[in-house]
Formats: C-alpha cells, structure tokens, sequence
C-alpha cells in the first residue's frame, strides 16, 4: 500500500481551501472582503499558469458582500474541467480530480495558487481557516457485496447501526465524526449512503478532510499541507480492505 498513484482510485475531487480574516462594518453589522472586486479582476493576470478561463456564479447584480466565504468564480484551464481555482469574498480554493491527481502536482498548484491569491490583494490577506479534503465514492456492489451495508462492514470497517426504536427497514446512512490528531489538525471523516446523481445507482461515499486548529501563517501553510495529506493517506489505507485497495490499483 505504497503506490503514489492509484489507476482505479475512487477519488472524486481533492480540494486544499483558505479562508482569511475580512473587514467589519459594525454600524452594518456585517462582514466584506475589502479589495475583492480588484483582486478577482487582477487573479488571471497573477497567476502564472494557464488559468484564464473565468465562470461566474453569482448573479451580476448581487454584490459580493452578499457572498461572504461563498465562491463566486472559478478560473480554468479549460473551461469545465479540472484542475481549478475557485475564488470569493473570505475563500480561496485549489480543486482536482481523479483524472489528473498526484500529490506532488497538486502541492505545487496550491503553492502557486496561493502567491496568486495573495499577489492579487493590495492588502496582506491573514488566513484563518484551512482544509485540505479528499471526496472518495464507489459502488458498494464492485466487489460481489449484495448488501451496500455489508460493503462498508467488510472493506470500509464502518458498522451501519440500526436502532431499536425504529421498526423499518435502514435504507441510508450519513455521519459525521471529528478526530483530534494533534496540537495543528484535527480529522474529520463523513461516511454516507446513496444514489449517484448521473448513473442513478447505489453509491458509498467517504469524505476524510484535515482541519487546522491553530492559526498558520503563509510560510507554514505548505508544510501543514504536507503533513495533512500523510496523514489522509495513512488514513485512506488502514480503512479500505486489502481486497478493495487491490481493486484500486488495477
């Protein structure tokens, strides 16, 4: 369980987002992101790859205020597809799939993505909130299981309980649960049950994503994000069954 790569991942899309500190109106009571108006016109000309295919997804005649750490525009390659960068007032992503994704790749677009973000503000931006995140989903049914829940039992050691109070039958599942790994992260997992949007079938879907506990400052945000993903990785690897890590790397 060492490969740097998987050729049959499950992986949906990894994300690594950055929220930073904003101005308060206190005689409005309201939070902005000063300079943000600027600071979107001046990203494509920022950022020194490739990404100038802009999407906006705010209605042109709401004001950013309205869209405080919501994104508001993506900044493609190619337009549709990933990689990408997503911005808004407060938030800044870095967004890649299984299609692209290795590590060392994406660590080196989050690094420039943020000299990017922070070249395009006047103001030195002072992060708050980080994430990296992984969206891992696969059929529950691939390795011969006819029972999603036994799936996630035998390969995903997640025990789908059912309750005595409730006389019908478990159909889904969806939790929640919070890790403290150390005095920097803490670990949170989702697990969930359901049907896939576009093929309409049964699907399981994890999501394992590091939070920050403690403030980090730019210098030390690419060494977290180092350290974050070991730990997602070591994570991702004594969860899944030898059986289903084998399928991954087919």
């Amino acid at each position: 369980m060492n490969k740097e790569f998987l050729p049959n991942a499950p992986l949906k899309e990894v994300l690594f987002e950055i929220h930073w500190d904003l101005e308060y109106i206190s005689e409005e009571k309201i939070l902005f992101d000063k300079g943000f108006e600027k600071a979107v016109l001046n990203f494509t000309n920022a950022c020194q790859q490739d990404f100038k295919e802009v999407a906006i997804l705010k209605p042109e005649n709401i004001p950013p205020i309205a869209f405080i750490n919501r994104v508001t525009h993506r900044f493609f390659k190619t337009k549709g597809e990933h990689p990408l960068y997503q911005l808004g007032p407060g938030v800044f992503t870095v967004n890649d799939n299984n299609k692209n994704y290795v590590w060392k790749d994406f660590i080196a677009m989050v690094d420039n993505g943020i000299n990017c973000l922070r070249s395009s503000y006047e103001k030195e931006l002072v992060p708050s909130k980080i994430q990296l995140r992984y969206i891992d989903g696969v059929s529950p049914y691939i390795l011969g299981n006819d029972n999603k829940f036994e799936f996630l039992k035998e390969h995903l050691q997640i025990n789908a309980e059912t309750y005595p109070f409730v006389k019908g039958a478990l159909n889904d599942i969806q939790f929640t649960k919070s890790f403290s790994i150390d005095d920097e992260r803490t670990l949170n997992l989702i697990v969930s049950t359901g049907v896939d949007r576009d093929t309409k079938t049964d699907v399981v879907e994890w999501h394992t994503f590091i939070s920050n506990k403690k403030r980090l400052s730019w210098e030390e945000m690419i060494e977290w994000a180092h350290k974050s993903h070991e730990i997602c990785s070591s994570t991702f690897k004594n969860m899944v069954s030898n059986e289903l890590y084998e399928y991954f790397s087919q």
